[in-house]
């Protein structure tokens, strides 16, 4: 039989232990440089979130600067949201910001109640309108103004075809329906589609119909309708289409507020967009590629401070 000194039976469990000791410590080091990366990934990771009203001209924009934003390595979130919630969940932090602020009248409320948390950046949108519109025929047989409609909701089955409610032109409509003694009158709230639909066949059949209305519309290129005057001043006459982005959002993302500042369009260009959308069903995701591809100059100037 052979007897191994003590001194070698002590050694050799000294060396287990520190053979287990030394695996411990491997496993340890390895999982502690997975975390790192994890946790550097994340960091990492350029995340915009954009809040989308469901209006066919502030979709296909959306889209737009989604293409542009990830070809320069942002992931960009867009949240289908009313335009109300739009404005609490920036002034929060919930939200980055949206393309589809429609100032100084139309959202004047949202503005108002959450202006300190907010920071609009810059007019994508030059020129645009808001008000009520009906067809050339209606606004020929004399419905010029919103004021000639008192008294004559008969013809009109009684009813304003609005869109989404909380939609800004929504909420001034109802202010005119007071302003203007509209008694006969009642707003109909439904959806952008809808509403056009609506608009489609009233004209088809001849008959007389008012609709809540803006411009770029694809309405204006599809339909012969003019919009009515507004003496009062209730829908602000012309605005301006702004992109609004919460307070912080310059100093954390300084690139993407340098393409916010320059990026515009025109009425003209938008109104092709919501065209190609609401009345080709082309797919928005697709008339943004196409549109980007066709238009490197523009992106190029917009995109010119970022990496």
């Amino acid at each position: 039989m052979d007897i191994k000194p003590m001194n070698y039976l002590k050694n050799s469990n000294i060396a287990k232990v520190l053979l287990v000791a030394l695996l411990g410590l491997m496993v340890t080091f390895a999982g502690c440089i997975g975390s790192s990366d994890d946790s550097t990934d994340k960091s990492d990771e350029k995340v915009v979130k954009l809040g989308l009203p469901p209006w066919p001209g502030a979709t296909v924009k959306s889209e737009v600067v989604k293409e542009i934003l990830e070809s320069k390595g942002y992931t960009v979130e867009l949240m289908k949201l009313d335009a109300g919630i739009v404005y609490a969940q920036m002034a929060d932090g919930e939200l980055d910001g949206t393309v589809a602020a429609w100032l100084p009248v139309t959202q004047a409320e949202y503005w108002k109640q959450y202006e300190d948390k907010l920071d609009k950046v810059n007019a994508n949108l030059a020129k645009a309108g808001v008000g009520l519109a009906v067809p050339t025929y209606v606004y020929d047989s004399g419905i010029k103004s919103v004021a000639d409609l008192k008294g004559n909701g008969e013809k009109f089955d009684g009813t304003i075809v609005g869109i989404e409610p909380g939609a800004g032109v929504v909420i001034n409509t109802e202010k005119a329906l007071t302003e203007y003694e509209l008694t006969d009158f009642k707003l109909k709230t439904s959806s952008t589609p809808a509403m056009i639909a609506e608009l489609d066949k009233s004209i088809k059949n001849k008959e007389f119909v008012v609709v809540t209305l803006w411009e770029p519309q694809s309405a204006f290129i599809k339909f012969n309708i003019t919009m009515l005057e507004d003496p009062k001043n209730i829908y602000g006459g012309s605005e301006q289409v702004y992109t609004i982005v919460r307070k912080d959002f310059k100093d954390d993302n300084p690139e993407v507020y340098s393409f916010f500042q320059k990026f515009n369009i025109s009425s003209e260009t938008q109104s092709e967009w919501i065209y190609k959308y609401s009345d080709l069903n082309e797919d928005p995701s697709e008339i943004a590629k196409e549109w980007v591809k066709n238009n490197p100059e523009a992106v190029a100037e917009w995109t010119k401070d970022m990496n």
